[in-house]
């Protein structure tokens, strides 16, 4: 588990830019700093993402150019070679939505039917708190077309059979400013949630 994967970029957001989304990388002859580094990834890297560092989806120089996205993916392949990841959430925020790969095309991601499959047990244990409906969708088809991601690198790289985004509440009422008396409620769907892909990888794997 990791709290947090870009602690620079959040710290910005609490000090200077509630909406800030990169990282703080300087980036060379540029006053605009930062990378996205959930277009980082080394997987179609360039698809859907943007060359231009003012852009908040600025892909960066090359694959795993910033230090979060290497450690990270160093961290990954690590458990992988002792251990087969079988599944891989990465949080973000908004939609009500877990998606899987791919982002980059609207080809069909191997072991898709499973994918679907475990997200809607998601789904369902995500609802029973307080009546949450969260969808399960590909990201391509669902939302928009994104490269270097996180979920898709894992499917490909590491052939993780359950890679998901998972956009947390809301659905746009109130966006990123998520009120305050929702975030323990959020906190306790998304566990039930992920309790159930835990035993649908227990009785499948």
């Amino acid at each position: 588990m990791v709290p947090m994967a870009n602690p620079d970029g959040y710290e910005f957001s609490r000090t200077n830019d509630r909406f800030w989304r990169k990282n703080r990388r300087i980036n060379a002859g540029s006053s605009c700093p930062g990378v996205d580094l959930n277009r980082n990834w080394d997987e179609s890297f360039g698809v859907g993402a943007s060359s231009n560092p003012c852009s908040e989806v600025y892909k960066g120089t090359k694959p795993f150019s910033e230090p979060e996205t290497e450690a990270l993916s160093a961290e990954m392949q690590r458990v992988n070679s002792v251990d087969d990841l079988r599944l891989m959430i990465s949080l973000h925020s908004y939609g009500q939505v877990l998606l899987y790969p791919w982002g980059s095309s609207n080809e069909i991601a191997p072991e898709t039917p499973l994918m679907k499959r475990a997200g809607k047990r998601f789904a369902n244990g995500a609802q029973r708190p307080y009546k949450t409906k969260y969808t399960v969708e590909n990201i391509a088809a669902g939302m928009y077309l994104a490269s270097g991601t996180t979920d898709d690198w894992a499917k490909a790289a590491l052939k993780v059979p359950l890679p998901y985004t998972l956009e947390l509440r809301d659905r746009g009422s109130n966006g990123f400013e998520l009120p305050a008396n929702q975030i323990l409620p959020t906190s306790e769907e998304v566990w039930n949630g992920i309790k159930r892909l835990f035993s649908f990888i227990n009785k499948n794997f």
